[in-house]
């Protein structure tokens, strides 16, 4: 009996043009008004069905979970900026010559002739230590919620 039941189920394509001969054989035999109402009930079920499409996309690819992280790593950064600013670059300073900030810290060359490059190392030592506290504070909030132990679909 199962293989019967196969033998009779309709692909989605066969589904889709069903219905279209039977909204089509409604319409050629009703009224003006139940016309109305068949075409607004099939512009609903379409738009219905196009829009769980979406829900199930955000579902399916956790497109909310992605934003969500978006949005907490953003408020991670700034308070990693606020911390480094304010803590770590004072410290910077003591150890640094010339009373610069770690930012302002840069090397000159000097090219033959009349030219120099200026190269600001200090930016970029500012930079990876941000993304080293950040990548840090990640990883423990992972570890410490424990979401390495999820299962995947």
């Amino acid at each position: 009996m199962a293989e019967q039941d196969k033998k009779y189920q309709l692909t989605p394509k066969q589904n889709e043009q069903r219905e279209r001969k039977e909204v089509a054989t409604k319409l050629r035999n009703l009224g003006p008004i139940a016309k109305a109402e068949v075409v607004n009930d099939v512009v609903t079920k379409q738009f219905t069905r196009s829009f769980s499409g979406f829900g199930d996309f955000l579902r399916d690819q956790s497109v909310i979970g992605i934003g969500i992280g978006l949005v907490l790593g953003t408020q991670l950064k700034t308070v990693v900026d606020s911390i480094t600013n304010g803590f770590v670059l004072p410290l910077t300073q003591l150890v640094l010559p010339n009373q610069k900030s770690l930012i302002d810290q840069n090397v000159t060359w000097h090219v033959v002739g009349h030219r120099s490059v200026s190269i600001g190392w200090g930016s970029i030592v500012y930079s990876l230590f941000n993304f080293l506290v950040i990548a840090f504070i990640v990883y423990s909030i992972f570890k410490f919620l424990k979401l390495d132990r999820l299962s995947k679909k």
